[in-house]
C-alpha cells in the first residue's frame, strides 16, 4: 500500500475507535462496555502499526525519489523505479519544475502548505506562522536578501513556463545544477546503405557538436507600498503571477531573437544553420508559411508551431478571397498552431514596421534554468518618501538550439496596407 492509502486506513480506524469510545455511557451494560474496550484496544494497536508502516513507506519513497532525482536522465513525470535510466534530461512542457525540485530535495515536506506568494509577503511584513518564520530563517543572509527555497523557486519558474509561448510550442526545460552544462547538438544524421550478401557495411557516423548552457542573469524589480503588502488580500496570488509573466516575456524574447551578444543568450533567429526566407512584403497569402513548413520537413523535422506577433496573426485572420470571403489556410498549414507573443518586435526594417515569423520543431529548443531564484527586499529612496519597497527577483537561464534545421524564419514581414 502507498503512504496515502495507509493514511486513509489509519484515519478510518481512528474514526471507528472514537465512535466506540463515545458509545460507552452510564447506561452501557458492564459486559458490553468490556467488549467495546477490547475492540478499542485492538483498533488502537492497529493504528499504531499503521503509523509505523506509513513511516517506513515514506522513507522508502524518499530514498527512491532521491536516487532517481540524481540520475542524469531524471523525468519529473515518472518517479517509479521502473523508469528507464536513459531518458531525456529535459522537462517536457507538461512536466513541472516543482515536481523535479520536490523529488530532489528532502526538505520539501517541511515547506508543505507554504506558497510562494506567502513567502514573498512574509519577507516584508514578517512571518505570521511558524512555517513562514522557519522558511525565512533558513533563506536569509547578512545582506538582507533571501534565497528562495528551491521548491518555492520552482513554483515561480513553473508560473513563467506556463506563460511562455516557446514552452507552449514544445520547448523543453533543462534544470541546470552548475555554471557549465554541456549538451550535444546533432549536425548531420547517419546515412544507412544497402549491401550485398557478404559485402562490407558502409560507414556513416552522425556528426555532433557541443553546446554549452551557461546560465546568464535575468532580473526584474517591482515597487510595492508597505500598505499594499499588509492589506491586500490577493497579493500573495497576484505578485508571483505578475513577476512570472514579466520573466516569461523576456525568456521568450531571448529564446526567439536573442542576439548571443552578452548579456543576451543566442536565440533561434541568430543561430547559424536555420532556414530563412526574406519575405520583405506584407502578408498576402499563406504561401510563405507553407515554404517554412516545407523547409523544416526537408530537414526531417515536424513543425510544432508558427510563432508571430499578434499583429501578424491578425493579418492572416483578415485575409479574404476575391469575393471578400475569409481566406482559409491550406490544411497542412492550418494543422500547425499559430501562437502569438509580443516578445517579437514589429518596428524593424527600412519602414520601421517589419517583423519576423518563426516556425519550427520547438522540441529542439532547450531552456536551461537554474532552480534557485534570489529575491531581495530593498529600501530605496522611494521608501523614505513614499514608504515603498523594491522587490527584486533574480534568476539565471540560457537557451540552446539542438538542431538548427528544425527552425525556419520569415523576415521582413510588413504591416498590411
Amino acid at each position: 500500500m502507498t503512504p496515502i492509502e495507509l493514511q486513509e486506513e489509519r484515519r478510518a480506524k481512528l474514526k471507528t475507535a472514537r465512535e466506540l469510545s463515545r458509545s460507552i455511557n452510564d447506561k452501557t451494560p458492564e459486559k458490553r462496555a468490556r467488549e467495546i474496550e477490547r475492540e478499542f484496544d485492538t483498533l488502537m494497536a492497529e493504528v499504531d502499526e499503521l503509523a509505523d508502516q506509513i513511516e517506513t513507506a515514506k522513507e522508502a519513497r524518499d530514498s527512491a525519489s532521491q536516487r532517481i532525482a540524481n540520475r542524469p536522465g531524471f523525468d519529473a513525470a515518472d518517479t517509479s523505479e521502473t523508469t528507464a535510466t536513459e531518458q531525456n534530461p529535459a522537462l517536457k512542457p507538461e512536466q513541472r519544475m516543482t515536481a523535479w525540485a520536490q523529488a530532489r530535495h528532502h526538505g520539501a515536506d517541511e515547506l508543505r502548505g507554504l506558497g510562494l506568494g506567502q513567502y514573498l509577503r512574509s519577507m516584508v511584513v514578517g512571518g505570521k506562522s511558524d512555517l513562514e518564520r522557519r522558511a525565512l530563517s533558513e533563506g536569509s543572509d547578512s545582506a538582507g536578501g533571501y534565497t528562495v527555497p528551491d521548491v518555492l523557486s520552482a513554483q515561480l519558474i513553473d508560473l513563467a513556463r506556463a506563460r511562455s509561448v516557446c514552452i507552449a510550442a514544445g520547448a523543453q526545460t533543462v534544470p541546470l545544477s552548475s555554471d557549465q552544462n554541456r549538451i550535444a547538438k546533432l549536425l548531420t544524421d547517419p546515412v544507412p546503405a544497402w549491401r550485398n550478401e557478404g559485402g562490407a557495411v558502409a560507414e556513416s557516423d552522425p556528426t555532433f557538436a557541443p553546446v554549452d548552457l551557461t546560465p546568464r542573469s535575468l532580473a526584474v524589480q517591482t515597487l510595492i507600498s508597505a500598505e499594499l503588502l499588509e492589506d491586500t488580500l490577493n497579493l500573495a496570488v497576484e505578485l508571483p503571477r505578475v513577476m512570472a509573466a514579466a520573466m516569461a516575456v523576456e525568456l521568450d524574447r531571448v529564446a526567439l531573437i536573442g542576439s548571443g551578444v552578452a548579456p543576451d543568450p543566442r536565440g533561434i533567429a541568430a543561430t547559424s544553420g536555420i532556414g530563412t526566407f526574406a519575405q520583405d512584403a506584407t502578408i498576402a497569402s499563406y504561401a510563405n508559411l507553407s515554404r517554412a513548413r516545407t523547409g523544416i520537413l526537408s530537414a526531417n523535422h515536424m513543425p510544432t508551431a508558427y510563432v508571430m506577433h499578434p499583429r501578424d496573426e491578425g493579418n492572416f485572420t483578415d485575409l479574404t478571397d476575391g469575393d471578400g470571403q475569409p481566406l482559409m489556410a491550406p490544411r497542412a498549414v492550418a494543422d500547425i498552431p499559430m501562437l502569438t507573443t509580443t516578445s517579437l518586435p514589429i518596428d524593424g526594417g527600412t519602414g520601421d514596421d517589419e517583423s519576423t515569423i518563426i516556425a519550427g520543431d520547438f522540441t529542439r529548443l532547450l531552456l536551461g534554468i537554474r532552480s534557485d531564484v534570489r529575491i531581495e527586499i530593498l529600501k530605496t529612496s522611494t521608501y523614505a518618501s513614499n514608504l515603498q519597497y523594491c522587490l527584486l527577483a533574480h534568476m539565471r537561464a540560457d537557451v540552446a538550439v539542438t538542431h538548427p534545421g528544425a527552425f525556419y524564419t520569415l523576415t521582413g514581414v510588413g504591416r498590411a496596407a
